[in-house]
């Protein structure tokens, strides 16, 4: 029986993926998110699954549920992630074999881990470079394999990866996925010279972004947003942070009917739970870390959201 292989578009989830696919090396790679995985999911039919670095949504859990059971009633599923499960759901309520790590470790890390009997030794650079993507390079596992090598080479691999992934290729799945058969075969992201060339690009255009959303940046409260600038929203959402001053930044990006967004903070530890329950009272999803979290809600709602984020982020900093 073939494989699929659903995965985050981003570093962790591309060095995820890569790990997988240098075990199940005939497996079809597609890049998905917890607002698109429900949809994805209905598409597989009679293929084991590997799932890795995609959170599980409140807003679809139980359709979500629903279609694993149905796919792990034949098939095998192996579901790696490291996000918090949606408030009332239980990790033995997932119809898979569910391999997860406290908040600490990324889903890159859980592959290794799950597949070392089974990988070239080498690899384990590749668990680093997703490790350091996701900010989880501080975890015993981490700090174990970082010892085997030059650390500082390590960063710089990763530091290119995370240039070409959050760049102006983030939708160029075709791309990720010959990243992902690249990374599989234990060659470094250095050594290829399209790499480093995008990755110079981004260099050269992230300083450009930065005194865009300096310029652009708005404030509601304790929130900082920008919207529709072209870069990544993460670091966007960091830097309206820094230049609004505010305790949360908002990055949004508008797509056909509704808005994609990234969410960071500073002093909060459940960033996720709050954005989720402001992105489902407008009929939106969301979720993520303590810091870190994503939220897409209707296009006409963004300003909505915005005032709602405020006001819980308001209330909770009062209590």
């Amino acid at each position: 029986m073939s494989w699929f292989i659903f995965a985050h578009g981003d570093c962790d989830g591309v060095c995820s993926a890569s790990l997988a696919f240098s075990v199940k090396k005939d497996a079809k790679v597609f890049f998905t998110s917890p607002a698109g995985l429900l949809q994805d999911l209905k598409q597989v039919k009679d293929e084991n699954l590997i799932i890795t670095d995609i959170a599980l949504t409140s807003s679809y859990k139980e359709e979500i549920i629903s279609e694993l059971k149905r796919i792990s009633s034949k098939s095998e599923v192996l579901y790696f992630d490291h996000h918090p499960l949606p408030s009332g759901l239980s990790k033995e309520e997932i119809p898979a074999t569910l391999i997860r790590g406290n908040d600490d470790s990324c889903a890159s890390e859980l592959v290794y881990s799950y597949f070392k009997d089974e990988l070239d030794p080498e690899l384990s650079r590749v668990m680093v470079y997703g490790a350091i993507g996701d900010y989880s390079d501080n975890t015993k596992v981490v700090k174990m394999v970082l010892n085997e090598w030059d650390k500082r080479e390590l960063y710089l691999e990763a530091g290119i990866l995370v240039k070409v992934l959050e760049g102006t290729r983030k939708r160029d799945y075709d791309f990720k996925r010959s990243l992902v058969l690249y990374l599989s075969q234990n060659k470094l992201p250095s050594l290829s010279e399209e790499l480093v060339k995008i990755a110079v690009q981004e260099s050269i255009l992230d300083e450009q972004m930065r005194e865009v959303v300096k310029g652009n940046t708005k404030v509601v409260g304790n929130v900082s947003y920008v919207k529709d600038v072209p870069w990544s929203l993460g670091k966007a959402a960091t830097y309206a942070r820094v230049y609004g001053k505010t305790i949360v930044g908002v990055a949004a990006e508008q797509r056909k009917e509704y808005v994609d967004m990234s969410i960071r903070s500073i002093t909060l530890d459940n960033l996720y739970e709050v954005v989720s329950k402001v992105a489902e009272s407008l009929n939106g999803t969301g979720g993520g870390h303590k810091n870190a979290a994503g939220s897409r809600v209707p296009k006409d709602l963004f300003m909505q959201f915005i005032s709602k984020l405020n006001d819980a982020v308001s209330t909770q900093l009062s209590s």
